[in-house]
């Protein structure tokens, strides 16, 4: 019940529903007024009235699609697991450079040395949150 509750409650989820609520009926009403067009005599208007009853279909498939994501998800859950799993460690981080390969790294170009600097920061800071679920 759960994984019911956080894939169509959650933040995002409510958000995607408010946005499909308010475009699906924007597009049908696009599709009413193009109608009207085409008949005044703009023929191009009989594309476009058949154009935005397909981007009306698209906005609800990705809709679908985003809801159903299970990256989004279930990532939090297995991650989880996975930690229990390896002792509290986290399974998805990579492991340090060795001192070798930080030796040979540092008779590179300046800017490269600071980019992989920058890398190796946001390594050890661990995996971020995008979403505001």
């Amino acid at each position: 019940m759960g994984a019911v509750r956080e894939r169509w409650f959650s933040r995002r989820a409510i958000g995607m529903h408010l946005a499909l609520l308010v475009t699906f009926p924007g597009c049908l009403l696009a599709m009413w007024w193009q109608i009207h067009v085409a008949l005044a005599g703009d023929s191009l208007g009989w594309l476009y009235s058949v154009e935005w009853p397909f981007f009306a279909c698209f906005g609800a498939y990705v809709w679908w699609n985003l809801i159903h994501d299970t990256d989004a998800v279930g990532t939090r859950r297995l991650r989880e697991a996975g930690r229990r799993l390896a002792g509290g460690r986290s399974l998805d981080l990579p492991e340090a450079p060795s001192q070798e390969l930080q030796d040979r790294l540092a008779d590179q170009d300046p800017d490269l040395a600071a980019y992989n600097a920058y890398l190796a920061s946001l390594a050890e800071q661990g995996p971020q949150r995008w979403s505001r679920r």
